[in-house]
């Protein structure tokens, strides 16, 4: 047999691990069942060691996923914060900001990152701020203080609020929010609270002054009806009674016609009847009408008024309330031999009519309230110059409502005051009617009342029978529809707020009956608002007259055989 070549490098190399494998193959077919144990065992540790870590590489995902979710909420809580938040390094310098910080402060987030925190505060704010971060250094959890941050340079009021972060590198995280707008609330509310205070304290002042101002003329009207019933009615006591209980009569009427027309213009239901209005003669008139009051006080008149027409469209009635109220404010400030001027002034558009007063003048702390309902200079406890601090807010309201202006001046107390109209003018009027004015002839008339306030039922009918006309009563509606049907009335004046039948179903009840739909009906009442009237006219009434009213406006309506309305006059008082 042929022996194998020996190698000229050497002999025949021996593959490594021949022998052990052998040997192992020795033993293993000496001991089978043993190896193969162990074999199973490793095997089936190696099994578990895979498990395990396959379920570490899971929890390792799990957790990789969970962080990164946290970190994804942190970064929107942190940028979508309604509040500005801002991560600041050991030096205090801005690493991050979000974006409501970013708005709040005006700017981008590069051009902060990298600053020192005091560049964004108010210079005159920065100790406050060294004093919060040494503050959130020594004492753990939030501390806080209001600042002014700047925003594109210009401050505004914030509040801070730090909190030290804890890791491997401390950060400090700033929380600020603007409360300026909080701030700005914080004062209107404030302000609200003190005008309410006032409110309320004139409210007050205003109670007191109606209570003085009302019982005032009632004094001396209880005391004249007591001289009327004790003295004989031609003697000198008894007309000096007469004319106290007109005069406190009229003042009561005038107290009680600023308080509604007051409340009327606030409301927005006054309404004004306009037409061309010749100013001149209006206030010439006006003043031969005020002279008596000045010459009794003992203060001059006077007047600037010109010869040329002034024409103004306007409710003539409500420009003589605008006056007359003006000149009584300056003749009550106005002491004996004082001296108040109306002078009228024309301009291309406008005109303006002041009225000048030598007397005691406005306070300045009063001045900026005058034209308030209620507003008064502090008077004594005798209230000489009395009055309830209405006359100048109403005419401020009329003087409005024609279109114009009004102004009051005062350089202070001893100065004197002048209020200032400002109208604006009209054209004359095409064709100027003239209608004679002489008193239409007195005609006797069948008058009947409806009225359930006996005391005013009773005065009214000796009113009338003491002007001739022949007038029956009755204190209800069926009543009176019962009288009438006798009585046959030229006129019947019928009270609205009548007991069981008002005073409209009495009105629609003389209008379906044909014996009586013909009567000429006034409606007497205390409701005078402007939708009043129309209810009034709307129920059948042909006139509508405001209590109190006067016999004089009664004589009109009943002696006028047109049954024409009586010139406009200031007498629409609900009461």
């Amino acid at each position: 047999m042929r022996k194998p070549k020996r190698s000229a490098r050497g002999p025949l190399p021996v593959e490594r691990g021949t022998r052990p494998r052998a040997k192992a193959l020795a033993a293993s077919e000496d001991t089978p069942s043993a190896s193969r144990v162990e074999a199973n065992t490793l095997l089936h540790e190696l099994r578990v060691h895979q498990i395990e870590l396959e379920l570490q590489n899971e929890e390792l995902r799990s957790a990789r996923l969970e962080m990164e979710r946290a970190l994804r909420s942190y970064t929107e809580l942190f940028d979508f914060a309604p509040i500005g938040y801002a991560s600041l390094g050991p030096d205090h310098v801005i690493q991050d900001v979000n974006r409501a910080g970013v708005q709040l402060l005006g700017t981008s987030r590069p051009l902060l990152r990298g600053r020192p925190i005091e560049s964004i505060v108010a210079q005159h704010s920065q100790i406050r701020l060294r004093n919060l971060l040494v503050s959130a250094e020594i004492n753990p959890g939030r501390q806080s203080c209001e600042l002014e941050l700047l925003r594109k340079g210009s401050p505004f009021a914030a509040r801070l609020g730090a909190t030290i972060l804890a890791h491997s590198e401390p950060k400090t995280l700033i929380a600020f929010e603007d409360i300026s707008l909080s701030k700005e609330r914080e004062e209107r509310l404030a302000r609200t609270e003190r005008a309410l205070r006032a409110a309320a304290r004139h409210k007050d002042e205003f109670l007191a002054v109606l209570s003085h101002e009302l019982r005032n003329p009632l004094a001396p009207i209880k005391n004249s009806v007591f001289v009327l019933q004790r003295s004989d009615p031609t003697s000198d006591a008894a007309r000096r009674a007469q004319q106290i209980i007109d005069r406190q009569v009229t003042h009561l009427t005038r107290l009680v016609d600023d308080l509604l027309d007051v409340t009327r213009i606030a409301k927005g239901k006054i309404q004004l009847q306009f037409e061309q209005v010749e100013l001149t003669g209006l206030l010439q008139r006006t003043l031969e009408d005020q002279l008596a009051s000045f010459e009794a006080m003992g203060v001059a008149l006077e007047s600037q008024l010109g010869s040329q027409a002034t024409w103004v469209r306007a409710d003539a009635a409500r420009l003589v309330q605008i006056v007359t109220n003006v000149l009584t404010n300056a003749l009550k400030f106005t002491p004996r031999l004082g001296r108040v001027t109306l002078t009228l002034q024309r301009g291309r558009e406008r005109c303006e009519l002041q009225i000048t007063d030598t007397g005691v003048g406005i306070p300045a702390e009063v001045l900026a309230r005058v034209f308030e309902p209620f507003a008064q200079a502090p008077q004594t406890l005798d209230r000489a110059r009395g009055g309830l601090g209405l006359g100048l807010a109403m005419v401020k309201g009329l003087v409005e409502l024609h279109g114009g202006q009004v102004r009051i001046e005062s350089t202070g107390l001893g100065q004197g005051t002048r209020v200032s109209v400002s109208l604006p003018l009209s054209h004359p009027p095409e064709r100027q009617v003239f209608e004679s004015q002489a008193a239409p002839a007195r005609q006797r008339q069948r008058v009947l009342i409806i009225e359930d306030n006996l005391d005013a039922c009773e005065m009214l009918k000796v009113a009338l029978d003491l002007t001739g006309h022949q007038v029956r009563i009755a204190h209800d509606g069926a009543r009176g529809l019962e009288l009438a049907a006798e009585f046959d009335p030229d006129v019947v004046i019928c009270d609205i707020g009548l007991p069981g039948m008002d005073g409209y179903q009495v009105a629609r009840a003389f209008r379906a009956q044909p014996a009586l739909r013909d009567v000429f009906l006034v409606a007497l009442s205390g409701y005078a608002q402007p939708e009043d009237l129309q209810r009034a006219r709307d129920a059948g009434f042909d006139r509508h007259l405001a209590k109190p009213t006067s016999v004089e406006s009664l004589e009109r309506v009943l002696s006028d055989p047109r049954r024409a309305p009586p010139p406009a006059a200031h007498s629409a008082i609900a009461c």
